[in-house]
């Protein structure tokens, strides 16, 4: 009896996943944590933090062959995030934002993704061209901070907070149009190295998805980080 192929596909993709988004997980918590306690710098998440995630999703996409993995390695760093509201005292909205830009990161790259999956050059095997790259870095990190703000606009309305309860002038001009052009140009590098990273193991996608063991390892360290950062305030 062979194996379903679909099913053969979904091993890759959940390890890839569940690897990557540990990672990203990881690096929220503890880059993440360093940026927002003691780098004060407008603009610091978006050079730090939202590149690193799409070299996450760019590995867990390279890993398992579907940019549907890319959604995975959001949905679990965004889990890891959420963990927060297990332990003492949790503010509510200090875990629901983060957690919700990451998945909003997660469905706009994905939706990106795709785009570029369907493009000419990638059924020819082609690398998109610069520009076409430059594209979808520019609407991946404006995309999701429209929707994280479209996010803020329903908590201002319906809890009065967030950061759209002082209006809209400040979050557009900052949050979006600088952060989120800053964002992009640094995009463009990381997918340059991802690039580079996956032409080294082109061939061998398969080689590239780490075991379960070395997954829950990550995981739990993920986890395990995130909850020291929470407790030691």
């Amino acid at each position: 009896m062979h194996a379903n192929p679909s099913s053969r596909s979904l091993g890759p993709l959940l390890l890839a996943g569940l690897f990557w988004g540990a990672i990203w997980g990881l690096y929220e918590a503890t880059v993440g944590y360093l940026v927002h306690a003691f780098v004060r710098m407008p603009g610091t998440s978006a050079v730090l933090l939202v590149p690193f995630a799409v070299y996450c999703m760019v590995r867990a996409m390279a890993a398992s062959g579907t940019v549907r993995a890319a959604g995975v390695a959001a949905i679990i760093a965004a889990s890891i995030k959420l963990v927060d509201l297990l332990l003492p005292n949790p503010t509510l909205i200090a875990v629901l934002n983060p957690a919700m830009a990451i998945v909003l990161e997660g469905a706009v790259f994905v939706g990106v993704g795709s785009w570029l999956s369907a493009g000419s050059f990638a059924r020819e095997g082609r690398r998109p061209a610069l520009g076409t790259v430059a594209v979808a870095a520019l609407v991946f990190s404006l995309g999701w901070r429209v929707l994280f703000l479209t996010w803020s606009a329903a908590l201002a309305a319906g809890w009065s907070t967030g950061m759209l309860t002082g209006g809209w002038q400040g979050p557009v001009l900052g949050f979006v149009l600088r952060d989120g052009l800053m964002s992009a140009v640094v995009i463009v590098g990381v997918l340059a190295v991802a690039a580079r990273g996956v032409s080294g193991a082109r061939g061998g996608a398969a080689r590239a998805v780490p075991g379960a063991s070395v997954v829950a390892a990550v995981l739990v360290l993920a986890v395990a980080a995130e909850v020291a950062v929470v407790m030691l305030g």
